[in-house]
């Protein structure tokens, strides 16, 4: 977890749109926080896993369209969910429960 300042955010993130609109919009104090994991840094709820080599099994669960903000008359977003496993007995028991709902 990182303390960054907004002018430092917004060169950060100066190549995503969707970013930028978030920082501009919605943070409202001169710091915020970010999470990083390895060389990816993130505006998000976080925490992000300590290191990516914790996850020795995933599955995309579902994926959709969305809108930006719900709004109907902006962009088109596609939205990803998954959920990873430190073990892949532990997904294969998680996909055998889905299964058996």
């Amino acid at each position: 977890r990182l303390t960054v300042k907004i002018e430092d955010l917004k060169k950060m993130f100066a190549y995503n749109e969707f970013k930028l609109r978030i920082i501009n919009e919605r943070i409202k104090t001169p710091t915020t926080t970010v999470y990083r994991n390895g060389p990816l840094i993130d505006l998000c709820r976080g925490p992000h896993i300590p290191h990516t080599g914790m996850i020795k099994a995933f599955s995309v669960t579902k994926n959709s369209s969305s809108y930006w903000e719900g709004n109907a008359e902006a962009e088109v977003l596609q939205r990803v969910y998954g959920i990873a496993f430190p073990k892949k007995e532990l997904m294969k028991e998680w996909k055998h429960l889905m299964e058996e709902r």
